[in-house]
């Protein structure tokens, strides 16, 4: 259980004119606009946790800074009774003296299926947007400022955020500011409504004055990134995750073992193997003691084969571009002929591992009509996935 003896949170969900804690935030929603605030008690919110580092490692609600507040040091805690798809989100966020990444997550369906803006109050890229499926952050796939923002975060006082959400858009603002600092225009998750919840790993933050406001309006539903040109985007399959410590990326696969799953490209054409693999999530416990990474990896590691079909008008060579992360294996009618590692710290030791479209290459000796090419795309955190484009 939760302790409550340091908070008179009320029970009741009332309805309160927005409170805004920065100068300059009201011009974002009309002053006659209402908003309803959410209960910090135990009562109102289910929580899911990743497992204590230390005895005190553990979610509560507890007076912060003056505050009533949750306190999340890892996992994801979402409150109930909220279906939220367009409208604003307002609360305020401090950052534990212990902990490292929180965020606010919206469009929550489960612990497995929300949307998340996360804070990195003591590293670059400050605020940054990512999805996240099944135990996964995405994080490595949303690089750029189209997704991340590097504001200063103060320390040792609450920070106001606020998050505006029309269709697929979301407009974060951030402490004193009037002016946004980050918009996302192309939600992962094709901007579905969810509760709202608190995410968090490494120590995490905490959260206080949680409210929200329901924009009845209804928005576009239309992405607008598309396929990067000579994206291989169709005719995807994924095997099912294997253990790579005992199923070599590097060992062509018996393929009329495996199960094949058909699966959808996405933004750019990229393969999210996240959306369909649960994420193993293992971290380093401290750096390997050179760089790059040894190819052997991390314990838990866990590798994806993935399928298609390029044909050929006529006996070729054509450079294709692939991005992905962590580690791949790049195989065309079962003879491999790449392997590449783009893991956190694999290239150097501050690399944090970005995707990008075209991160390496390889030339692939194409012959006339069907060809198999298929990739082994091992996976430890951050982000799981793929994209394979043609050179043009």
């Amino acid at each position: 259980m939760f302790p409550t003896s340091q908070l008179r949170a009320t029970l009741a969900v009332s309805v309160v004119a927005v409170a805004c804690r920065g100068a300059g935030l009201g011009a974002q929603v009309s002053p006659s606009a209402t908003s309803i605030e959410v209960p910090l008690t135990p009562a109102n919110w289910r929580i899911q946790t990743d497992p204590p580092r230390t005895p005190d490692d553990t979610a509560r609600f507890e007076t912060y800074l003056g505050q009533a507040s949750l306190l999340l040091p890892g996992g994801i805690a979402w409150a109930k009774g909220i279906d939220l798809r367009n409208g604003t989100i307002d609360a305020d966020v401090a950052a534990n003296p212990k902990g490292a990444f929180f965020g606010l997550a919206f469009h929550v369906v489960g612990p497995d299926q929300f949307e998340n803006v996360f804070f990195r109050p003591r590293s670059a890229g400050t605020i940054q947007y990512s999805p996240s499926w099944y135990n996964m952050n995405a994080w490595q796939f949303y690089p750029g400022s189209e997704y991340t923002a590097s504001p200063d975060f103060p320390a040792d006082r609450w920070v106001h955020v606020r998050i505006v959400l029309k269709g697929l858009e979301a407009t974060v603002y951030f402490d004193t500011a009037s002016t946004p600092a980050l918009v996302v225009s192309n939600l992962a998750q094709g901007g579905t409504s969810g509760t709202i919840g608190f995410w968090a790993v490494g120590g995490g933050g905490y959260i206080s004055n949680l409210r929200y406001h329901v924009d009845p309006a209804s928005y576009p539903l239309k992405p607008t990134r598309s396929l990067i040109p000579g994206a291989i985007a169709t005719g995807w399959s994924l095997s099912q995750a294997f253990d790579a410590a005992k199923t070599d990326p590097g060992t062509y696969p018996n393929m009329a073992a495996i199960h094949w799953q058909p699966v959808t490209a996405e933004r750019e054409g990229i393969v999210m193997i996240g959306r369909y693999r649960k994420d193993p999530r293992v971290y380093p416990t401290d750096l390997p003691p050179d760089y790059p990474a040894k190819p052997a990896g991390l314990a838990g590691t866990e590798v994806v084969f993935a399928r298609t079909t390029v044909a050929a008008g006529r006996d070729t060579v054509r450079k294709m571009w692939v991005g992905y992360s962590d580690d791949v294996v790049v195989y065309l009618n079962g003879r491999p002929l790449y392997a590449g590692r783009n893991g956190r710290s694999s290239r150097e030791a501050n690399y944090y591992g970005w995707f990008y479209p075209w991160a390496d290459a390889v030339y692939l000796p194409l012959h006339r009509g069907a060809n198999d090419l298929v990739l082994a795309v091992s996976e430890t955190f951050g982000g799981w996935g793929f994209l394979c484009a043609f050179d043009h």
